[in-house]
């Protein structure tokens, strides 16, 4: 007897095959996928660690542009000082005057005031330096602009002034400090003792480019000689007394001619000043001065006696002609500080015997950016 077929088994079937065959898509569609992940990533590559280079190059660079940056520093121009008194002017009457007779009894007073050590150097045995018609020399060396000429040009007119009479004297302040001064270019000295030689060689404003100060004298080849011969350096201030006394850089400390704040006093109040023997304006120039005459004196045989023959001065000259010459010159830092000078003056160039108030021509541009930075 034939079996027949049962309805529910049949559906049964056609839907376990139907779930079969959905199972083996979904496998199929799985694997797919997992194969396409697999074959988009493709092999893993290692970075390699390039901080090193990097920070390499950055260093070069920097170090690069220190450079470049110190070069254009360099070579920029120095700082204009904008101060009118810079300019020459005709010297006020009043103040020469006050300043080339100061009484006898005054700068006897004074003695040797507050000059500093071993500011002269005593020169035996050297061959005299005279002029034409036999009158011993006095030759200084500067420039308008040197604060220290500007201090020991204050000196130089009151001792000068004992030996003969100045015209046309100007009055300025120095570039550098503002120091309150004169110059001597253009200036007129007579006398029958001594034949004054005043040799400014820079001038107060600065060239063209901005680079140096303005040329106003040259010296001729033996005063070049008698320059190098006694100071190799060629520091400025100079003075040659005869070439029995030479002396190189102030004298005295020039901030007694500043006010407290560095600020340069009038021309008026500094010759004021010198009518009291105590002041400390007094010590430094009428102290310098006593230095000076004692060393012209030397040189012009103790002549005009009435200035010579001082007990004050005979004492100076025996002190001044006792001294040995002075150490070879040493090289020292140019302008090192960025102080204004209320306080003793910086070192700025070789100077013999440790005078500190100087400066040299070559290390002007070095000295003039820090002063005016």
């Amino acid at each position: 007897m034939a079996k027949t077929d049962q309805p529910g088994s049949a559906a049964q079937r056609r839907a376990q095959e139907r779930q079969q065959r959905q199972r083996r898509e979904e496998v199929r569609a799985s694997a797919l996928n997992k194969g396409k992940q697999v074959q988009g990533r493709g092999p893993t590559v290692r970075r390699k660690d390039r901080t090193g280079l990097y920070m390499g190059i950055g260093v070069t660079v920097l170090i690069a542009a220190i450079v470049v940056a110190f070069v254009i520093l360099r070579n920029q121009p120095l700082p204009t000082n904008t101060n009118p008194a810079l300019k020459r002017t005709p010297a006020n009457q009043t103040v020469v005057l006050d300043l080339t007779n100061v009484p006898q009894s005054t700068w006897e007073a004074v003695g040797k005031g507050s000059v500093i050590k071993n500011a002269f150097t005593y020169n035996a045995g050297q061959p005299p330096l005279k002029d034409a018609s036999g009158l011993p020399q006095f030759l200084y060396i500067g420039g308008e602009y040197c604060p220290y000429c500007g201090a020991e040009r204050w000196a130089m007119i009151n001792a000068l002034s004992r030996f003969g009479t100045f015209s046309k004297l100007s009055q300025i302040q120095s570039n550098e400090y503002n120091v309150p001064t004169f110059s001597f270019y253009g200036s007129n000295f007579t006398s029958q003792y001594v034949d004054f030689v005043p040799k400014e060689i820079k001038g107060n404003e600065l060239n063209k480019d901005q680079t140096n100060y303005v040329d106003l004298e040259t010296l001729t080849a033996a005063e070049q000689a008698t320059f190098q011969k006694y100071d190799s350096g060629q520091n400025f201030p100079f003075v040659d007394i005869g070439n029995l006394y030479t002396g190189v850089g102030a004298s005295y400390d020039l901030t007694i001619l500043l006010d407290s704040k560095g600020n340069a006093l009038s021309h008026e109040s500094i010759a004021n000043s010198l009518s009291d023997p105590k002041s400390a304006i007094a010590q430094g120039i009428l102290g310098t001065a006593n230095y000076m005459t004692a060393g012209i004196c030397s040189v012009t045989n103790q002549q005009p006696g009435n200035v010579c023959n001082s007990a004050v001065i005979q004492q100076i000259q025996k002190e001044m002609s006792s001294k040995a010459p002075a150490a070879t010159p040493t090289t020292t830092s140019g302008a090192t500080s960025t102080a204004t000078p209320v306080a003793t003056p910086t070192k700025t160039s070789r100077t013999p015997g440790g005078n500190p108030l100087a400066v040299a021509p070559v290390d002007l541009l070095a000295a003039q950016r820090k002063a005016l930075a």
